[in-house]
């Protein structure tokens, strides 16, 4: 699925990984347990690390760009 900017109604920025774990999960989960979901969710998807590498994504990375965030997006759906 590959959406336009205006279908995100504005969401489509930069999210650090806390931000964009609270934008899935309303925050209800711990900073530990939120990181775990975004693995989790994040390798669950085919070819979403793949395209998120080729972006520049590194597992390391605290901040996601406006161009990882499409591709999380595209993938998961917005939050």
């Amino acid at each position: 699925m590959n959406h336009t900017d205006d279908n995100y109604q504005g969401r489509l920025r930069p999210y650090s990984r806390k931000e964009l774990v609270a934008a899935y999960t309303d925050g209800y989960l711990s900073p530990r347990a939120g990181a775990a979901w975004l693995q989790r969710e994040l390798t669950s998807y085919p070819g979403l690390m793949d395209t998120l590498r080729q972006l520049g994504y590194t597992p390391r990375a605290r901040q996601f760009t406006r161009a990882q965030v499409r591709a999380i997006f595209d993938a998961i759906g917005p939050p």
